[in-house]
């Protein structure tokens, strides 16, 4: 059996199940991703349901047991695995009929127009109340593994010029996740962005960070992923297109939005602040150019090819 044949079976059989098996039907119908990655015991709980009822919802429906569901939706998510593979082709034969330049032009209008569909006031509306969250929080963790990683980067990497609470979660070396294990409450709050498929760590962390009472910005494509549901606040954004792969424009947008309202709401001084951070990068010699006392950069060391005065010898 595969999942739509499943799906539509419990669809059919919904109003003969008793009341808690119905709460059971809700939430696989509902959440056919935490289905297949969950415990059955973990799903439960999601559902407010004792764990033998999952099997009883199971065996209702002719299972022997609910890992046979499981199965069901776990062959269902590993058949989409290979879905960049087929949008590959399919964007080899877009070119072949349409051209280059024309594809090109394609990818761009379907960027802008993922952009421009942020516009909606209830994304908006949902943005500014993000920032609202994360302004008044005590510490900021910006989370962000695999595909997702260069949103959260980009978000911390630019708060952190006038924001002294921000800490990057990265899996190199594991850094800044001791310091969400042990100091994380109610007064902090979290960055997160995570698309499908979603990282199995990433979902691990923020429901830690979650149970903490830490308050969650998700910024994810769908209002039904497995990080929007325990979010505090979530922004849904496109990430689909012509190409083989999901594109981060929308969400890399939606993180510097958060971060200007931030600072444009910031009850610090943002000038002083932001100066004195490039002050201290010039002076630690991490940009190129002039130094924080404008005299310039010492240049490339000569060598023997480029040093004045060394001709020919015999000159």
């Amino acid at each position: 059996m595969n999942q739509p044949t499943l799906t539509a079976l419990i669809k059919d059989r919904f109003d003969s199940l008793p009341r808690q098996a119905r709460q059971v039907a809700a939430f696989v119908l509902d959440n056919p991703h935490e289905v297949a990655v969950l415990s059955m015991r973990e799903q439960a709980r999601l559902a407010e349901v004792p764990a033998s009822t999952m099997t009883r919802f199971a065996k209702a429906l002719g299972f022997d047991g609910y890992d046979a569901i499981r199965d069901v939706f776990k062959a269902s998510l590993r058949s989409r695995a290979n879905e960049f593979g087929s949008r590959a082709q399919g964007l080899v034969e877009l070119n072949q009929r349409i051209g280059e330049a024309a594809l090109a032009m394609d990818l761009a209008h379907n960027a802008t127009a993922q952009i421009q569909s942020l516009c909606t006031g209830d994304t908006m509306a949902a943005i500014v109340r993000a920032a609202k969250l994360l302004s008044s929080a005590r510490e900021i963790f910006c989370l962000g593994l695999r595909g997702s990683f260069p949103v959260a980067f980009q978000f911390s990497h630019v708060s952190e010029y006038f924001a002294r609470n921000v800490t990057l979660v990265d899996g190199a070396g594991e850094s800044g996740i001791m310091k969400i294990m042990h100091q994380p409450s109610s007064r902090d709050a979290a960055l997160i962005c995570s698309m499908t498929p979603h990282s199995r760590r990433a979902m691990s962390i923020a429901t830690h960070l979650e149970k903490a009472g830490v308050k969650l910005v998700v910024i994810t494509d769908s209002a039904s992923s497995p990080m929007a549901r325990i979010a505090t606040e979530s922004i849904v954004v496109p990430n689909k297109g012509p190409s083989f792969f999901d594109t981060l424009l929308p969400a890399f947008l939606v993180a510097e939005i958060l971060v200007a309202l931030m600072a444009a709401t910031a009850k610090i001084n943002i000038k002083s602040q932001i100066a004195d951070t490039e002050k201290k990068l010039w002076g630690a010699g991490e940009w190129w150019g002039m130094q924080a006392d404008d005299t310039p950069a010492l240049e490339p060391r000569a060598t023997a090819r480029t040093r004045p005065g060394r001709g020919k010898r015999g000159a």
